[in-house]
């Protein structure tokens, strides 16, 4: 007799209970929900969730969802955005073997995040248009034009008998926020709250319910250690609520922040998981066809267990699919490591000590380098490391830049880092770097020391970063200001890679690059 798999058992009693007779005015729905999943096509262990027990996976969130739908005929599944980008299937492809195999997850409707442009716009449009799902947005255009990048700003969906519209948008702020220039030229976005009382005033007329799909707000902790701080890493969606009229219910990405109960603004539920595949999230609610109000409403976020849930075969075959055709590449050994290179979003973290250090390693004329820790996407195991591995821990196109900037500038670098609103600027060996977390934003530097010696407000230093910080991206505008700047066109991975391989075994170590003061 087959194992009984309890989480499918709780979809299976609480859609059994959801089926009950309904009140003739009251209709049920249930919307399952996940965002940011970034790739993570396979289950995976996430230290801060469970050490030793896989979690996630396509093929598994598609074997929850088709369940659910088979015996629960009100169910809808939503995704908001960011499904490209993280282990290395989606870099090497461009997001089109991630595509390919969420085609197979049973998407009622999904939004655009901002990693779906990690590769461009004009590849936004050829990877996006492989979908057989609903993809929405409608507030991204051609540059100086009126013409929507992706024509589909929204999607009417009926289900028990009541009119859902659903729209897709991308917050204004997050679009230039976090994604590299050079991939956006020729696009741009406009004003979300503009846009959405406009789809919301079109829909209105023509359904009961008006569900936003958007990535908005604050970029997601790339980080080994969780977060709990619901509310202020959700206010985007929370103020927006409270400017538009006649919305229902926010999914919402870009936080990688979950609420294990729906937040309410103005009258709006505000759901969202913590990313990466490791939760299906669940909404249940019921409407009051006679008073158009939704009387009432549970939310659920059940983490997805491996060995809990049975693949999904058809998802599973498109994931090996994919899998055989880059292995090649992939599986190339280039060391072994004695222990896990993991990330932090506030802390020095000895994957940021291996990137940083690998830029110097290449260009040693340098003072130092710094990478910002929003692009640490993975940790790497210990043992061997593979080809396959750096591209999951780093999975962007990034190029090496060789930056001068004087030491006053290389201080507001800092304090933009050490405000965490976009996480801490992970550095080479040649720094030493001070800060307070309680101090107020922009007073939490306490000092900086280059090569053994406080830095210099007057001094030029040779600074090596990457393409998107050099172009002020996460907010490091002050490189914008930069005396000079030149592109090596050196993709970093190729810097992680032949600096890894001048070792038979590393050995990751923190060695209080960064000190934070609390």
């Amino acid at each position: 007799m087959h194992k009984i798999w309890s989480l499918l058992y709780i979809l299976l009693t609480t859609s059994a209970v959801f089926a009950q007779k309904e009140n003739t005015n009251e209709k049920k729905l249930t919307i399952l929900y996940t965002n940011d999943l970034h790739a993570h096509l396979e289950p995976q262990k996430i230290g801060w969730v469970n050490e030793n027990r896989p979690i996630g996976g396509f093929a598994n969130i598609a074997s929850l969802v088709k369940t659910e739908k088979q015996i629960n005929p009100n169910a809808v599944y939503f995704d908001a955005g960011d499904y490209f980008t993280g282990p290395y299937i989606s870099s090497l492809t461009k997001g089109e073997a991630v595509i390919d195999v969420m085609n197979q997850l049973s998407i009622d409707a999904a939004c655009i995040g901002n990693h779906e442009f990690d590769h461009g716009w004009q590849n936004v449009v050829d990877q996006i248009g492989k979908a057989t799902f609903p993809i929405l947005n409608g507030n991204i255009f051609l540059k100086n034009t009126n013409t929507l990048l992706w024509n589909h700003p929204y999607k009417i969906i009926i289900k028990n008998g009541i009119r859902i519209g659903v729209i897709g948008l991308h917050g204004e702020f997050a679009f230039y926020d976090t994604i590299s220039e050079e991939m956006i030229q020729g696009v741009e976005a406009r004003d979300e709250e503009k846009y959405l009382q406009q789809y919301i005033n079109e829909l209105k007329d023509k359904t009961d319910l008006i569900v936003l799909l958007i990535h908005e707000g604050i970029p997601g902790r790339q980080s080994s250690k969780g977060t709990t701080d619901v509310n202020r890493n959700l206010q985007k969606d929370i103020e927006l609520a409270k400017k538009v009229k006649g919305l229902d219910i926010i999914v919402t990405g870009h936080a990688h922040q979950g609420t294990p109960e729906a937040l309410v603004s103005n009258g709006t539920l505000i759901v969202s998981t913590n990313a990466l595949g490791m939760e299906l999230g669940r909404l249940d609610l019921v409407y009051n066809v006679k008073t158009d109000k939704i009387v009432s409403h549970k939310n659920k976020l059940s983490y997805i267990y491996d060995d809990e849930i049975p693949n999904d075969s058809l998802t599973q075959m498109a994931i090996n699919k994919w899998k055989d055709k880059l292995k090649t590449i992939t599986e190339e050994k280039v060391c072994a490591i004695s222990k896990s290179l993991t990330r932090s979003y506030g802390e020095e973290s000895s994957l940021g000590n291996m990137i940083t250090d690998a830029m110097m390693h290449a260009y040693p004329d340098n003072d130092f380098a710094i990478t910002n820790s929003g692009g640490l996407r993975q940790d790497i195991d210990s043992g061997s490391v593979t080809v396959g591995n750096l591209i999951s821990a780093f999975p962007f196109p990034n190029t090496v830049v060789k930056v001068e900037l004087k030491g006053e500038a290389i201080k507001k670098l800092f304090e933009h880092a050490a405000s965490l609103s976009n996480g801490i600027l992970q550095v080479s060996k040649q720094v030493v770097f001070v800060y307070n977390e309680k101090n107020p934003v922009g007073s939490r530097v306490i000092s900086i020391h280059i090569n053994g010696k406080l830095l210099e407000n007057d001094k030029t230093y040779k600074v090596l970063t990457n393409n998107f910080l050099a172009d002020g991206g996460d907010g490091y505008i002050t490189f914008k200001n930069a005396i000079s700047k030149k592109n090596t066109q050196e993709v970093l991975m190729e810097n992680m890679k032949r600096y890894l391989s001048t070792f038979t075994v590393y050995n990751p170590i923190l060695e209080g690059r960064i000190i934070v003061q609390k």
